[in-house]
C-alpha cells in the first residue's frame, strides 16, 4: 500500500461523513469533507505518477472514491436539499452500471481500464456543481447537467475501450 493508495483510501472513509454532515445540516462540516476529498484527489494522482506507484489498485481505489464521495453527496442533496431526483437518479444509475461493467471486465481480463479525460472532467464538473447548488440551486443544478453529459461521454468512451479489448 503505497502513499497515493492511501490517499485514496482515506477519500474512501471519508464519504459517508458527508452524509452525516449534511443530515445534521453542517454545511460547514460538508465544505471541509469535500475540501479534503478534492486535496487527496490531487494528491493521490500526482503522487502515483511523479514516483511512478500507479498501481492496479490505486485505478480501483481512486474511481471508487470519487463515486462514493459523489455518490453521497447526491444523495444527501436529493434527501436535505431538494437537488431534483433525476439528477441522482440518472448520476447513481449510469455509476452503478459502469461499476458493474468494469467488474466484469476485470474478472474477466484482469485488468483495470484507467480514467480518462471525459472522468477526469465530469468528477471535477460534479464537485464543482455540487458546491454551486449550496449556494445557487438553479445555477447548481446547470453546472451539475453539463457534469452529467460528461459523464456520459466518460461512460461511452469506457464501454468502448471494454469492448475494443474484448
Amino acid at each position: 500500500m503505497n502513499t497515493a493508495n492511501l490517499l485514496s483510501l482515506t477519500r474512501l472513509l471519508l464519504a459517508p461523513f458527508i452524509l452525516v454532515f449534511f443530515s445534521r445540516r453542517n454545511l460547514y462540516g460538508v465544505i471541509a469533507v469535500w475540501a479534503l476529498a478534492a486535496l487527496t484527489d490531487f494528491l493521490d494522482g500526482r503522487l502515483a505518477r511523479k514516483r511512478g506507484e500507479i498501481s492496479e489498485l490505486g485505478k480501483i481505489l481512486d474511481p471508487l472514491a470519487d463515486k462514493m464521495t459523489l455518490g453521497c453527496s447526491f444523495i444527501a442533496l436529493m434527501i436535505w436539499y431538494d437537488l431534483p431526483d433525476w439528477l441522482g437518479v440518472i448520476y447513481i444509475t449510469k455509476e452503478l452500471l459502469q461499476l458493474t461493467g468494469g467488474l466484469f471486465f476485470f474478472k474477466k481480463k484482469q485488468k483495470v481500464i484507467p480514467s480518462n479525460y471525459w472522468g477526469k472532467a465530469s468528477t471535477f464538473t460534479f464537485f464543482v456543481g455540487l458546491f454551486v447548488f449550496c449556494i445557487d440551486a438553479e445555477l447548481g443544478v446547470l453546472i451539475l447537467s453539463f457534469g452529467l453529459i460528461l459523464s456520459m461521454i466518460a461512460f461511452f468512451t469506457y464501454s468502448r475501450n471494454a469492448l475494443k479489448k474484448n
